[in-house]
């Protein structure tokens, strides 16, 4: 029988034929568990930079503030060249704080980059009114809802700014924001506007930056860009949080992978079983004719290996369509193909499956098996 290969080859192929609902569920164990695992490999490969992306949605990572609070202004155009060195910059704002008397009371004005300024500060939201878009908008301004009450204006009425000593600017509300912090209490104008008025040219009072990176990176972009003028200091609430949830999805998607792969192991177990034992007599009769306990175990592991490498090849193509539509559900964006997934996937799911079939497989070589024979 070891020589007639052909013969070897038909065997097999009936026997997976024959192994009907069974050893279709064994097929379909296989490439679930190797979808999900392919789907957690692929994923698993992309969720810092997922995991990253969904943080800096809330906000800045990195603050950069006076080193002398006595003299508490830093230069705009050094910061603008500072940004430049930044890898992975996505988004900043550059900020001026100044008081002036504003109609019949006095309050405090923030100059801001107005493009930037929902990115830095996602939790600020619209009462009322519109967002200003533009950083060179000089007649609009956005105010606070809480110094918008005490002053009693609304959207569409004007305001007039007016510094200690110096003329009043007019400023027109085009919306009112709050965020439940100190912005509640601002009046928000372009900074090119709070600069001139104030007569501040090329001055700002502190910046905000958000930057891609773990925790570590960050804080070593921070240490080679502080000097004697400013300081650069990562916000650790948000950029260690990533870390911290990076190692918690990852140890939780290896738990998820690894019980799915268990359940896989026992649905193999058992229909494996299942499928061996009715075939019990016609492994006694290929003893009985002379096979070896070598040709039936060769033979056993060629149907498992046929069934398995197909289910795991299928699954972990199926993998890669069902990690983009979790990334698409979860992230809103795909994930990249990686040749490793498919790989592991497979590699993974026939570790598990031979591994769930070393019992049954046993029991079928039972070196007693060609005496049912005579039963």
């Amino acid at each position: 029988m070891v020589g007639n290969s052909a013969f070897f080859k038909n065997l097999i192929f009936k026997s997976i034929l024959g192994s009907g609902l069974r050893g279709f569920v064994i097929f379909l164990a296989i490439m679930l568990g190797s979808a999900v695992t392919a789907a957690f490999v692929n994923i698993y490969a992309d969720i810092e930079k997922k995991v990253g992306s969904e943080l800096n949605s809330y906000g800045a990572n990195l603050i950069i503030s006076p080193k002398d609070f006595e003299n508490s202004h830093i230069n705009e155009q050094i910061l603008d060249t500072k940004f430049e060195k930044i890898p992975n910059l996505k988004a900043y704002n550059k900020y001026l704080f100044a008081s002036a008397n504003l109609g019949v009371s006095s309050g405090v004005v923030m100059g801001v980059n107005f493009s930037n300024l929902r990115l830095v500060m996602p939790f600020l939201d619209l009462k009322s009114g519109e967002f200003i878009n533009i950083d060179f908008d000089d007649k609009n301004a956005l105010i606070g809802q809480d110094l918008a009450k005490l002053l009693g204006v609304k959207v569409g009425e004007s305001i007039e700014i007016t510094p200690k000593g110096k003329m009043p600017t007019k400023v027109k509300i085009k919306g009112i924001v709050y965020d439940g912090g100190k912005e509640d209490g601002l009046l928000i104008i372009s900074l090119e506007l709070a600069q001139r008025i104030f007569d501040m040219p090329n001055s700002l009072n502190y910046a905000q930056a958000i930057v891609a990176g773990n925790y570590d990176e960050i804080k070593q972009i921070s240490q080679n860009l502080s000097d004697e003028n400013a300081v650069f200091e990562p916000i650790s609430k948000i950029s260690k949080a990533q870390g911290v949830i990076l190692d918690k999805i990852k140890l939780l998607m290896l738990l998820i992978g690894l019980v799915i792969l268990f359940i896989t192991s026992i649905c193999i177990n058992t229909s494996l079983s299942a499928i061996l034992f009715a075939r019990i007599k016609e492994f006694a009769l290929l003893r009985a004719i002379g096979a070896s306990r070598d040709n039936l175990l060769k033979m056993i592991l060629a149907e498992i290996l046929t069934i398995c490498v197909i289910g795991s090849v299928f699954g972990a193509l199926l993998g890669y369509f069902l990690a983009n539509l979790l990334g698409f559900l979860i992230f809103s964006s795909g994930v990249d193909f990686r040749f490793v997934g498919l790989i592991s996937a497979v590699i993974l799911s026939l570790i598990f499956a031979l591994g769930a079939s070393y019992y049954p497989i046993k029991r079928a070589l039972n070196p007693n098996l060609a005496n049912l024979l005579k039963e």
